[in-house]
């Protein structure tokens, strides 16, 4: 009975053993990037430092023609400085349309514009711009509609500003904490594609791991000392 006992251990040793080496790397990157998280302020991250604050503006809605219904949603906001551009909410896509106040599609920003709407909004220094029309799983602009501005200072290329042409918003500003915790979060759920799926079949997999290692351990240092005072 007592063989019996200590084979059943033995065999709990060995697989608690197999457990630990492959959950051991996987574990260790939950740790680091759990601890950058910690750490860190989001707000940084999200590059909200450099957004600068937008004075309040009176509306004169005299101005405005739209075609829109009573169940239309509109949101109304500056684009340049003394132009005013109106989003009209689709009730069926949910997709927004911008429009002049006269219900006109307003122009896409041009490069020039945009390198205003970075001065006008945030406090980087932007002097160059590149026209982004496609999309990556990866990219840092994902989850934004297409096409974007994206602005930058020559001198500081790691600090980039995404701007909608057709609303003017700075839709992400993206710096090195940002990337540092976009690829340490890749890591922590485990999704190596688009970095945004939470349920990948790896995290399900290794949290499984991970529990079963931690039992097993759990059930060894209950086991050992029980041994150890029966000897004595």
């Amino acid at each position: 009975m007592k063989s019996g006992s200590l084979l059943w251990q033995r065999r709990l040793r060995v697989w608690h053993r197999r457990l630990a080496i492959i959950t051991a790397v996987q574990l260790l990157l939950w740790t680091v990037s759990g601890v950058y998280f910690a750490f860190i302020d989001i707000k940084e991250v999200r590059g909200e430092p450099h957004r600068l604050a937008l004075p309040t503006q009176a509306i004169d809605l005299s101005q405005f023609d739209l075609p829109v219904t009573a169940t239309s949603q509109l949101t109304v906001k500056p684009r340049l400085k003394g132009e005013l551009v109106v989003g009209v909410v689709d009730s069926k896509t949910g997709a927004t349309n911008w429009l002049t106040p006269q219900g006109e599609p307003v122009e896409p920003l041009t490069s020039e514009q945009a390198i205003s709407v970075v001065w006008d909004k945030t406090d980087i220094a932007a002097d160059v711009t590149e026209w982004v029309t496609t999309a990556s799983e990866a990219a840092e602009y994902r989850g934004r509609q297409l096409p974007l501005w994206r602005a930058y200072d020559v001198d500081e290329p790691s600090l980039r500003v995404y701007v909608d042409p057709r609303s003017g918003d700075i839709v992400a500003i993206r710096n090195t904490a940002w990337r540092a915790w976009d690829f340490l979060w890749m890591l922590h759920i485990m999704d190596y594609d688009d970095r945004d799926d939470i349920g990948t079949w790896l995290l399900k997999l290794f949290s499984l791991l991970a529990l079963l290692t931690a039992i097993a351990g759990i059930v060894l240092y209950v086991l050992i000392p029980r041994r150890a005072s029966s000897k004595a």
